[in-house]
């Protein structure tokens, strides 16, 4: 059976569906690459924490748990760091092939509807690249979580630690 012309117009209305997605996927790297500033601002804070905790600059009491921490915060927005890198690269690839889909449309109606699976093959492969990448940015946001909850965990503690020091050796027995 023949392939049926397409008009000039069923075309255009073709090219929208990948523009709606590119739409979608400019909105993730918007925000990805803010979240990717913000791992990175708070990386040289606390770069800069460690060194002058180790210098001494600082009157922070418990030194050791301190430095004990930070290297484990650093060490987690490093990881959180790679996934946000990874997310944002296959956003960016994921754009191109959507980019391509929409002029895969085109070329396919000029050249008589005989590279359909060009732009198929091109809008699947950019849809598996936005699952790819959303659960890099699942799997960082839930770090970013389990980090907060950790870093209010080792703040009240010192903070049960100084309480408990203050109180004295006597004072706990009353307790």
């Amino acid at each position: 059976m023949p392939l049926m012309p397409t008009s000039q117009y069923d075309t255009l209305t073709a090219m929208i569906t990948p523009a709606i997605f590119l739409t979608a996927n400019a909105s993730l790297i918007i925000s990805t690459s803010n979240r990717m500033s913000r791992v990175v601002d708070r990386i040289r804070v606390l770069n800069d924490l460690v060194d002058r905790i180790g210098r001494g600059v600082t009157d922070f009491d418990y030194v050791t748990e301190r430095l004990e921490h930070l290297r484990d915060q650093l060490h987690r927005l490093e990881w959180r760091n790679d996934r946000i890198r990874y997310a944002l690269t296959t956003l960016y690839i994921a754009f191109t092939t959507f980019v391509g889909t929409s002029l895969a449309l085109a070329f396919d109606v000029m050249a008589g509807n005989r590279l359909i699976a060009l732009p198929i093959g091109l809008a699947v492969a950019g849809v598996g690249l936005l699952l790819f990448a959303s659960v890099n940015l699942a799997l960082e946001a839930l770090e970013a979580l389990r980090t907060n909850r950790l870093e209010i965990r080792f703040y009240r503690d010192l903070f049960d630690r100084r309480l408990s020091e203050s109180r004295g050796p006597d004072s706990t027995a009353a307790l």
